[in-house]
């Protein structure tokens, strides 16, 4: 989504650094330049005392409009240009999903709905587990207003993601960006189905709010903070990012607040698609032990107690390998553990029979422990 530069525009002239005071630069022979914190591979040049650096390249990373005018450059932000533009070429790639859903203890079958976006021109559809678990059939409507029956192809209701196939081939597969890219303050785009199917592509636009964030008993994994708008029927639609790459999928809102909402971040998702496709499932592990979670870390507060061992199960790799009851876990290859979403989010990626390095605290003491991963049973 990141436009070039028009080519009409010559760049012999570059843009002298002082003009932007976020940017800096440092070295004296071969300068690198650092823009909002990040290293960035963009050409110097030094004429005299004055440095210069090359304005085709450090519009693309500022986002920057830059346009030649006879004898002069104009450069303007062009975030509010190139939103209706993401929301268009993103558009054909979501798609609402309605279907029955199942009855219920104390409820009467009725209909739901939903949002997922395409992942392969074939006709799999990414979407949340949630929206299609408890479907017994289900629809699938493109951006053009036809509908398509669909079966569900894998699904996972740890991570609440699942893949859906309709037959159809020649979709529009979204791209995927880069856990990187997603940065507090950073704008976001949600395009989805709220709380009615003729509301299908409605768009709504806001800023990552947070990062790494946990919700008890719900996902066990960390999630992604916004405010942009969502409702119920947003689930499994697209968050984007200003390149209209999609960096997660909206899963969770907070009815009783406002501006406060959930998405599976891009690496989650990752991770669970390469499971699906090599394995068709995903694929977990466990150390066979039960714990007890720091409730400072739970508040979100600052915590470095760790994760205590309140059991261990017979013949499980942490009885195998020395892991005991009372036990303090606080680092798993090299990432801090204060609860069960951080040891699940350390462990994420690995697999059964693989090495795992685990820092302990033991009776005032601390010491290092390797463990040979088992499988988790579903």
């Amino acid at each position: 989504m990141k436009k070039s530069i028009t080519k009409s525009i010559v760049f012999t002239a570059f843009l002298i650094l002082f003009v932007l005071s976020n940017l800096t630069v440092s070295g004296a022979s071969s300068l690198k330049v650092t823009v909002n914190g990040k290293a960035e591979d963009i050409g110097t040049a030094t004429v005299g005392k004055t440095v210069y650096v090359d304005i085709a390249a450090l519009s693309q990373i500022l986002n920057l409009n830059v346009t030649q005018n006879n004898n002069s450059i104009n450069i303007s932000n062009k975030n509010e240009d190139v939103i209706p533009e993401i929301i268009k070429e993103i558009s054909p790639s979501v798609v609402g999903i309605i279907g029955n859903t199942k009855a219920k203890e104390g409820s009467a079958e009725g209909l739901a709905l939903g949002t997922g976006v395409v992942i392969k021109s074939g006709g799999e559809i990414l979407t949340n587990a949630h929206v299609v678990e408890d479907m017994t059939r289900i629809v699938v409507v493109l951006s053009d207003g036809s509908g398509y029956d669909a079966r569900i192809k894998y699904i996972d209701k740890k991570a609440d993601l699942a893949v859906i196939k309709i037959d159809k081939i020649g979709l529009f597969p979204a791209k995927f960006g880069e856990a990187s890219d997603i940065i507090i303050g950073k704008t976001a785009i949600a395009i989805g189905t709220p709380l009615s199917f003729q509301n299908r592509n409605s768009a709504s636009v806001g800023v990552i709010s947070g990062l790494n964030r946990s919700i008890d008993g719900f996902y066990e994994y960390k999630l992604i903070q916004t405010d942009v708008a969502i409702n119920p029927g947003n689930s499994g639609g697209p968050l984007v990012n200003m390149a209209g790459e999609v960096i997660g999928i909206n899963s969770i809102t907070t009815l009783n607040a406002q501006g406060l909402n959930y998405a599976i971040p891009i690496d989650t998702i990752q991770f669970v698609l390469d499971h699906f496709y090599k394995y068709g499932m995903v694929k977990r592990v466990t150390l066979g032990a039960e714990y007890d979670e720091d409730n400072v870390a739970l508040y979100g507060l600052p915590s470095k107690k760790g994760l205590k061992v309140i059991s261990i199960k017979a013949g499980s790799c942490a009885e195998k390998y020395g892991l005991k009851k009372n036990d303090y876990i606080y680092n798993v290859n090299g990432k801090a553990v204060n609860t069960t979403v951080d040891l699940n989010e350390a462990l994420k990626g690995l697999l059964p029979g693989n090495k795992v390095n685990i820092n302990i605290r033991r009776d005032g003491n601390e010491q290092s422990i390797i463990v040979v991963l088992d499988e988790l049973k579903n």
